[in-house]
């Protein structure tokens, strides 16, 4: 983050939507400086020896105005912010969930995870988990060991649910907070992902994942009349599948084939509607054809089930 005073500094962020991060106001605009920092960039799974993702440039950051008004030194729920990106990264990387209730968390263990900003040349992430000791529905409060510069961590369960996001806070020996996720923070945050909804393809890292209101797809998916089938992560996938004990062949663009396919020097039969592979005798166009074990089409003379049959070269037998 770089504001107009040529002042850069660092804070945590975590992926709520493939698209979405959320934050602290804090990280944004800076009391001090009575303004909103001029670049922000997100540093997606940084590592000390490696930066995966690059360096993201922000496409837009959301905080309530409110927040300006507040004074720095007293506890706010105002002090919440959400980051948009251009492209979905958050597909390589995974995202924490939002809690769909509103329940008291007192006595629910929780995990910090963000960067210090202690010294710029520290550039790995540090984790603690603790109970969290009173929950005002606004705030929570708890004693998790933190360094500065994980402001803006998300405050998430072991079902990696996002309770909160970390605020204040250096040492477990002092008390540190986070902005509950209570129904007013839940409204401005849904506000801001619907508005900035991904639908469609998206070519992340030289893979495509295909979008719904944000959410990334899975399964088949039938798409402009064409059949896709997305793994459990969301990729497209491609060449001969096996999907639910049958054999599926996906084209390079991802559509399913179907009927007649020459797949690396062989045919192979996929049924015309679904697409599965076929095996053993089938009946095309008036024609009977044989495809082994392994779907490939038969030729020349064979022996099936004992007795002898003759193929023609394009495979129907004669």
């Amino acid at each position: 983050m770089k504001n107009g005073k040529d002042v850069t500094y660092r804070g945590s962020a975590n992926f709520i939507k493939d698209n979405v991060l959320i934050t602290v106001a804090h990280n944004i605009y800076k009391h001090e400086f009575g303004k909103d920092a001029e670049e922000l960039y997100v540093t997606p799974a940084r590592t000390p020896n490696s930066v995966p993702f690059g360096r993201i440039k922000v496409k837009e950051a959301r905080y309530l105005k409110e927040f300006r008004n507040t004074d720095p030194d007293e506890l706010t729920t105002y002090d919440l912010a959400v980051l948009i990106l251009e492209e979905p990264i958050g597909a390589q990387l995974g995202t924490l969930g939002l809690p769909n209730n509103l329940e008291n968390t007192k006595n629910l263990d929780v995990t910090v995870t963000g960067y210090s900003a202690v010294n710029k040349d520290i550039k790995q992430m540090y984790t603690d988990t603790k109970t969290i000791l009173q929950d005002t529905n606004d705030f929570l409060f708890y004693q998790v060991d933190t360094l500065r510069g994980a402001s803006g961590s998300a405050v998430y369960d072991s079902t990696n649910r996002v309770v909160g996001v970390h605020t204040n806070g250096s040492k477990a020996e002092q008390m540190n907070y986070a902005v509950k996720l209570n129904e007013k923070a839940l409204s401005f945050i849904y506000s801001v992902i619907k508005g900035h909804s991904i639908d469609g393809w998206k070519l992340i890292s030289d893979t495509w994942y295909y979008y719904k209101n944000s959410n990334k797809q899975t399964g088949w998916q039938s798409i402009n009349d064409t059949w896709y089938y997305l793994d459990a992560s969301g990729k497209m996938l491609t060449d001969w599948q096996k999907v639910n004990g049958k054999w599926y062949y996906l084209e390079t663009s991802g559509s399913m084939a179907t009927g007649w396919k020459y797949i690396r020097g062989r045919w192979y039969y996929l049924d015309n509607k679904n697409g599965d592979m076929k095996t053993g005798w089938i009946k095309v166009g008036g024609n009977w054809y044989y495809l082994n074990s392994s779907g490939a089409m038969v030729t020349g003379s064979q022996t099936i089930d004992g007795k002898v049959y003759n193929f023609a070269s394009s495979g129907e037998w004669i």
